[in-house]
């Protein structure tokens, strides 16, 4: 009772913030004014995310589902994906924290919460121009020279199918085009801030386009590191995407490719107890007191080919990808002075994967539209992992994995009459995992991943003496297994088009996320396993509506769902911090979303989203044999109860020379937990950004000046709690403070 009447208050005081935020910028509204920005915000968004042969507008799409265009993703000054994720209803978008780029999201409760190890497949899938992702690497990356982002929330397992248990983001790129098309982009901003990006598209003969962008960005440290007395947390980025495109009279083809490379300080950890006692109030600042900054290097490429042929009533789609990523990387992981856990060089991923899909999609008569298609997936990946525990031991290990995987489905809408259409679809999936598997410390290891302790070595020497000697190409995997799963995801829809401008709409969805086996095995325990571990499956229940009032100027969303998981997959730890990948838990989560977009007048518009989430275990034999308390006595891990946001965004002439931009926004997200036990409590926290945006009248020059976490929120959004192992510590990940800086745009 005394948790729920604190939670009232915070919503409370979150709300009284939410009317302020929306009451300083309207106080400046002038009905005289022209609208600017405020017209792209309430633009018809369209998507693409039932691959259907057309683009559908995101009010028509039975679906709950965020949808970003790129003016409002420039708007907003978002940085990467975490920062879309704060403006989504029950969306929790945020990196790991551990590895710099490891994606750790969480839709509707769900998502792979804490884990950082590679063979964990994603709950909430993400999808580039066709192409699905198939690890957490790699993911949290700069966004720039995108065309849209869309957040599917709940399962999507018949036209995804695996690993979208939670949700899926699908991301669009930039096209070339036949209109020349011209950008550059300078930016400055505190901490050292840099940035400059460029794109030219255009026409290369009658037939075929082509298109490059590119962006260079760089930051110093974030953070304070008491320790080396140094800032921490420097960053520096680049990314290549050329492209060329052939059309003609029913047929094109593209060729899209991405070249990236990413590097800096290794992950921010800030340690705030140890040794049985508090060091200090871990919201007071933003400080780390690490003793190693270690490093991170990541390197990756994209090859995309994408075909559409106008054929019957329809179009024949295939899209071809190859992605290869290596990322090396290091992090001092107990964060505090001395030397107790720490990835160190000889740690990362090498993965490379190919995937191939081709689908149909069109009209059958009058009264069917059916998708259809066939998926391959093939990856194969290596994780290398050196960990140097308490100054005494190096251990070592390494693990492959092949993994193919092969789907058929179909998805149809049938109009029943001419206001009801009822969605059938399923999905057959089969895949296959080949596991190599390398013991952490394997005791009985030779050659590159033999266990060294330094109390054995000559006097004085140290882990970094031993750097210049890593090799762990001959390591042994003692653990071979193979594994194949097969699984069938169907949907069921009813859409109910209530008239021209509201439907209504209920679904059952089924989704699963992949088996597999764990590449971080650490157990000595003969009788322990680092797999297989069973598919997760989820049965979904949604009902929503959506609808646009008052002319257009007023759109609402909202959504009601209900998701009962079984094999609930979870990366625990015991008591000696021995993590351990498990069919853990059953359970149900439920919940409600809204969405507004709001034309105040012609030069005011206000965006508004809320989430709230019931994450509940029905079984949770892990933590019920480790603490002795019911499962129903826990929270899910990364899973807010609330989360809202707001937005306003004011418009002003300026005579003849152009238009003034007004944006503030707010968001406010509850506290949560960062493990299964729940001792590592994550405190709500509130984020207000603000930008104000000069665009010329002839549309050449755009030039803004904006604020992220303007109150300097000190939060978190992981933290580890190995307090009863020999480590010792309960630590937190740091996220960025106040950052804020200017960037002028010019358009040719």
């Amino acid at each position: 009772m005394k948790q729920q009447k604190q939670n009232l208050a915070s919503s409370h005081s979150h709300f009284k913030k939410t009317l302020l935020a929306t009451a300083l910028i309207s106080s400046a509204q002038s009905p005289a004014l022209m609208a600017n920005s405020v017209g792209a915000i309430m633009e018809e968004v369209t998507i693409t995310a039932r691959k259907k042969s057309a683009a559908e507008n995101v009010q028509d799409v039975p679906i709950a589902i965020s949808a970003f265009s790129d003016e409002k993703i420039e708007a907003t000054h978002a940085v990467t994906l975490t920062d879309i994720g704060v403006s989504t209803p029950n969306a929790n978008l945020a990196p790991i924290g551990t590895i710099p780029g490891v994606a750790n999201f969480v839709i509707r409760g769900m998502g792979t919460v804490g884990a950082s190890i590679p063979s964990q497949d994603p709950a909430v899938g993400v999808v580039v121009d066709g192409m699905a992702y198939g690890t957490i690497y790699g993911v949290v990356t700069d966004l720039f020279d995108l065309e849209s982002i869309e957040v599917l929330r709940g399962p999507q397992g018949t036209l995804f199918g695996r690993n979208v248990t939670g949700g899926a983001l699908n991301l669009r790129t930039k096209r070339p085009t036949d209109e020349f098309e011209a950008k550059i982009r300078a930016g400055l901003g505190n901490y050292e801030t840099r940035e400059l990006s460029a794109l030219v598209r255009g026409p290369l003969t009658e037939n075929i386009n082509g298109k490059i962008s590119v962006l260079y960005k760089e930051h110093g440290g974030y953070w304070d590191n008491l320790t080396l007395n140094r800032k921490h947390g420097e960053a520096e980025s680049t990314v290549v995407r050329p492209a060329i495109s052939y059309n003609s009279e029913g047929f094109d083809i593209s060729l899209l490719t991405e070249f990236g490379s990413m590097e800096g300080d290794g992950a921010g950890v800030r340690t705030y107890w140890a040794d049985g006692e508090q060091l200090f109030n871990p919201y007071a600042d933003n400080f780390t007191l690490q003793n190693k900054t270690e490093s991170s290097d990541l390197d990756w490429y994209n090859v995309i080919v994408e075909a559409n042929w106008d054929l019957w009533d329809g179009t024949l789609t295939a899209v071809l990808g190859y992605r290869d990523l290596e990322q090396s990387f290091g992090s001092d992981l107990d964060g505090y002075t001395t030397d107790r856990f720490r990835w160190a060089q000889g740690t990362g991923l090498v993965q490379d994967q190919s995937s191939l899909e081709v689908r149909w999609a069109g009209q059958f008569g009058e009264s069917v539209s059916l998708t259809a298609g066939l998926h391959l997936f093939d990856q194969e990946y290596t994780y290398s992992e050196r960990r140097l525990l308490l100054n005494i031991l190096d251990r070592r290990g390494r693990s492959t994995i092949e993994h193919n995987t092969a789907g058929l489905f179909a998805q149809a809408d049938i109009n029943m009459t001419d206001d009801i259409v009822v969605t059938l679809g399923g999905r057959f999936t089969r895949e296959t995992k080949d596991a190599a598997i390398g013991i952490i410390g394997d005791p009985n290891a030779t050659g590159g991943c033999a266990t060294i302790d330094l109390r054995q070595q000559p006097a004085g020497t140290s882990f970094d003496d031993l750097d210049a000697g890593v090799n762990m190409v001959d390591c042994q995997q003692p653990f071979q297994d193979k594994e194949t799963w097969s699984n069938f995801t169907p949907k069921l829809g009813l859409n109910w088009d209530i008239n021209e401008d509201t439907i209504a709409y209920a679904s059952f969805t089924r989704g699963f996320r992949s088996g597999g086996y764990n590449v971080r095995f650490t157990s000595f325990n003969p009788l322990a396993s680092p797999g297989p571990y069973n598919e997760e499956v989820v049965d979904a229940l949604e009902a929503g509506f959506k609808t646009t009032l008052f002319d257009k100027r007023l759109r609402i969303n909202g959504a009601v769902f209900r998701n009962a998981y079984d094999d609930l997959q979870r990366t625990v730890l015991d008591a000696a911090g021995t993590q351990a990948t498990l069919n853990a838990a059953t359970a149900t989560v439920r919940g409600v979303e809204l969405e507004t977009v709001w034309l105040l007048s012609e030069n005011l518009v206000v965006e508004a989203a809320a989430g709230w989430t019931d994450a509940a275990y029905d079984e949770f034999q892990h933590v019920e044999n480790l603490t002795g308390k019911p499962a129903s006595a826990f929270n899910f891990v990364m899973s807010p109860e609330f989360n809202s946001s707001i937005a306003t965004t004011y418009s002003m002439d300026i005579d003849d020379l152009g238009s003034l931009d007004f944006r503030l926004s707010y968001a406010f997200v509850n506290d949560t937990f960062a493990n299964d036990t729940n001792t590592a409590p994550l405190s709500q926290y509130e984020l207000w950004d603000a930008s104000v945006t000069f665009h010329d009248n002839a549309g050449n020059i755009r030039l803004s000046l904006f604020g992220r976490n303007l109150k300097d929120e000190v939060y978190y959004a992981f933290g580890t709690d190995f307090s009863t192992s020999s480590l010792a510590v309960k630590s937190n990940w740091l996220t960025p403070p106040r950052t804020y800086g200017v960037q002028f745009t010019y358009s040719f």
